[in-house]
């Protein structure tokens, strides 16, 4: 059975390696690189489809060739730009390297962004559902069912600043 997937048009600008996995002066940087580099007439209008566990950035051509496909458990950093068109998501490949993916969206990227954010939470709620008994170890209350993803976190964290807390005194 195919997953649900959300698709959102948008520009797809280009892609960078970049030297590390996280950080919006790492997105930015790449942004800038490749707004600067890549003429705007030269953006592909893509078509974005995100499911839970992928990523596909198809060409909006009617033959729909496909630019990139990233599974979402790789996916280590996404953030919108300085302008709130243009955002990115960071990749980490199989040959060990990051590569920033960006794209530019009408009226904002948010939608964009929030799409996959929603895939990355329920690929990690999927995770703590397929593996209850690792998740005891930070809360109690982690284990009880239908738990969210927010309590879960809320615990999680609770947990380490009593840890840090424990450490200090």
């Amino acid at each position: 059975m195919e997953e649900p997937k959300k698709v959102l048009r948008a520009q797809y600008v280009g892609c960078a390696e970049v030297n590390q996995p996280t950080g919006m002066e790492v997105l930015n940087d790449a942004i800038d690189k490749l707004t600067s580099c890549t003429p705007s007439e030269n953006w592909d209008y893509v078509n974005v489809a995100v499911a839970p566990s992928m990523i596909s950035v198809n060409s909006s051509d009617p033959d729909g060739r496909l630019l990139c496909e990233c599974r979402v458990r790789y996916l280590s950093f996404l953030g919108i730009g300085k302008n709130v068109q243009q955002c990115a998501f960071i990749m980490h490949t199989a040959q060990d390297k990051f590569v920033a993916h960006v794209f530019y969206c009408e009226p904002t990227s948010g939608p964009l962004c929030k799409t996959i954010e929603a895939a990355c939470k329920l690929r990690y709620q999927k995770c703590l559902d397929a593996h209850p008994e690792g998740s005891g170890r930070y809360s109690a209350d982690s284990q009880t069912p239908g738990k969210g993803i927010g309590a879960t976190l809320k615990n999680l964290m609770s947990s380490f600043s009593l840890k840090k807390d424990k450490v200090s005194s």
